[in-house]
């Protein structure tokens, strides 16, 4: 029967010498060295210099101003070994060696220096392993540097000379240089076969896009005044905070010492540094943030499946942690360890947004909006359709979500008339960042009128769509511009029910604010440009009063009417769906080409019913 002694037995006579074997094999030293095997063989080992990975190491070409590298052991390390290690770190180029570990009892041995590169010994291995490296510079250090010079060495130095195999045996090979490959993170944000084409769009179960960011995105955000250090340093490095500090990249700390019961964790948020895409809730978090017990922030579940992204490890990766992405940047946030650990996620990689601000709360203010994309997938605010995008969080995950964005969303109004407001509301509630609109009349000279009255020309008014709008998202203009390539504004179609000023159809805007009033004249202006046409359309400051909603029969009526997509737009397929002329402008002088049918070549009369 074979016993547990026997496996013991048979692990350390054939897999242990195949590994230290294998780490060994082509490691050079750091010094001239020699060593005797225990079958009596003088073998001399010679420094290796200038090798990739080798433990003379690369130190990188530092700049004029930068000071020779200083190294920094830290942990316990004895007494008989630390003029060993402290010369085996000169050797490999260091200028100078600190000690920044504990001694036996536990007491700090010296100050650690911010420009060392931070070294502890790991006996099992028998290397020296780089923890961290300075914060500035251009200098690169290898991860290992190995202490014995040979196989051998290491059996002994172990206790296991009796494991020393025949040397005629085939060995694998273990390069030193995959080693330090191995210990580098490899990034996922920025990759070229993550991020698609600008004019497509990937809308989340929240109404968020969650088209990869590029390259250059991702590191001009994490250049913002909001991003900190640490934050960088795990989001695009894969760092990881030192545990039990759970302070988020904007200031809200959530160590066991400040939360003292449940009541008094903060309701709110937590959306990634870089972005502020939401990924968290304080509804989700572990019980361990409470007990003290949990080194770091820890959640059940994200606030939705789709807002983060897991990379689970190939098989021969030392790492098996399945890693936690943000999904719109690809940037790290920590590791997933299953549905009964949940997800232990890097405080500093989050902002947190709390429900209400509370007094003495000095956190930075986000840099990025943290409003969805489309807010009529993010509010489920469909008529007559069960869309499969709408919202599957549970009902407290989904109050709080929404309470905190409604909290802190921007909203503005316009009123836009471009034809019958039937087909006019139901494109523009396709645009991003469009919250609500409303059917209505405006610009008449007698109150309340009903649809009756306004077909009968007698009262003035003009069909409008009333638009509130979050201007973070879609701003001001952009929205003018979309208005003005959905439909004809020339003053050539200005007759009948489009006349200026009185015709129900009629092109025109109506604004509640002089700077919204410049906005759209500029607007107007540039299309009247780009045309080389004057246009009809009239732009007026309009009271809050004298907007009337239509009858209910006219809320959204082709909405309810058609069986057609509902789903939000991005600008580009917007205007390629309903933009009218040939070339639309979209906020500046660059355009895009609309597709139109040969036969529908009508000088630009709109597709709608106008």
């Amino acid at each position: 029967m074979m016993t547990v002694a026997h496996l013991c037995q048979l692990f350390y006579a054939i897999i242990i010498p195949f590994h230290i074997e294998g780490l060994m094999n082509n490691i050079p030293c750091t010094s001239r060295s020699s060593f005797t095997s225990r079958r009596g063989k003088k073998t001399d080992v010679k420094p290796v210099k200038g090798k990739p990975g080798a433990t003379y190491l690369q130190l990188g070409q530092a700049s004029d101003q930068e000071e020779e590298p200083v190294a920094c052991l830290e942990g316990y390390i004895p007494e008989g070994q630390r003029k060993e290690l402290e010369q085996l770190l000169r050797n490999a180029g260091y200028r100078d060696v600190l000690l920044g570990g504990e001694s036996e009892n536990g007491e700090q041995q010296s100050t650690l220096s911010p420009n060392a590169f931070r070294y502890r010994y790991i006996k099992a291995s028998g290397m020296l392993k780089l923890i961290e490296g300075p914060k500035n510079g251009s200098r690169e250090a290898p991860n290992y540097i190995p202490v014995q010079s040979g196989m051998e060495n290491v059996l002994v130095a172990n206790g296991w000379s009796f494991l020393d195999p025949d040397e005629s045996e085939p060995m694998s090979a273990f390069d030193l240089d995959a080693a330090n490959k191995e210990g580098q993170y490899k990034r996922k944000w920025g990759l070229e076969e993550e991020i698609r084409d600008g004019s497509s769009m990937n809308l989340s179960s929240l109404g968020y896009n969650l088209q990869r960011e590029p390259y250059d995105d991702v590191v001009e955000a994490s250049q913002s005044v909001g991003v900190t250090s640490q934050a960088k340093k795990i989001l695009l490095e894969g760092g990881t905070d030192p545990p039990h500090i759970k302070r988020t990249n904007n200031g809200h700390d959530f160590s066991s010492g400040t939360l003292q019961s449940e009541s008094s964790l903060p309701e709110g948020i937590f959306v990634c540094a870089i972005g502020s895409l939401p990924l968290f809730s304080s509804v989700d978090m572990s019980p361990l943030i409470l007990s003290g017990s949990g080194g770091w922030l820890s959640f059940t579940r994200p606030i939705a499946e789709d807002h983060v992204k897991l990379v689970h490890p190939n098989k021969l990766d030392l790492d098996q942690r399945i890693e936690v992405l943000d999904a719109r940047t690809g940037c790290h946030l920590g590791h997933f360890f299953g549905t009964s650990d949940g997800y232990c996620i890097n405080a500093s990689a989050l902002n947190f947004v709390p429900l209400e601000k509370v007094s003495g709360d000095n956190s930075k203010e986000l840099a990025d909006s943290i409003s969805p994309f489309s807010w009529r997938t993010f509010l489920g605010d469909y008529v007559g359709k069960t869309d499969s995008n709408t919202p599957t969080i549970t009902p407290s995950r989904e109050m709080l979500l929404r309470n905190v964005i409604l909290s802190r969303a921007e909203k503005e109004e316009i009123v836009l008339g471009a034809g019958c407001f039937w087909h006019v509301e139901f494109a523009l509630r396709r645009l991003p960042g469009v919250i609500d609109t409303k059917a209505g009349y405006a610009g008449g000279t007698i109150p309340d009128p009903n649809y009756k009255a306004v077909c009968g020309g007698k009262s003035g008014h003009a069909e409008v769509v009333k638009v509130s709008f979050d201007p973070t998202v879609c701003d001001a203009r952009k929205l003018i511009d979309c208005w003005l390539a959905m439909h004809d504004p020339t003053i050539v179609r200005a007759h009948g029910k489009r006349a200026r000023r009185t015709g129900q159809y009629r092109s025109c805007v109506f604004v509640f604010s002089e700077h919204m009033q410049r906005t759209a004249n500029e607007a107007a202006k540039s299309c009247e440009h780009q045309l080389e046409k004057e246009l009809s359309s009239e732009v007026e400051i309009l009271a809050t009063n004298n907007f009337w909603a239509a009858e209910e029969r006219h809320q959204r009526h082709d909405e309810r009417k058609q069986s057609a997509d509902l789903n939000t737009l991005s600008f580009d397929q917007w205007l390629l769906k309903y933009g009218r002329r040939n070339t639309s402008v979209l906020g500046s002088s660059e355009s895009i080409q609309v597709e139109v049918d040969d036969d529908d070549l009508d000088d630009g009369m709109a597709r709608m019913m106008i």
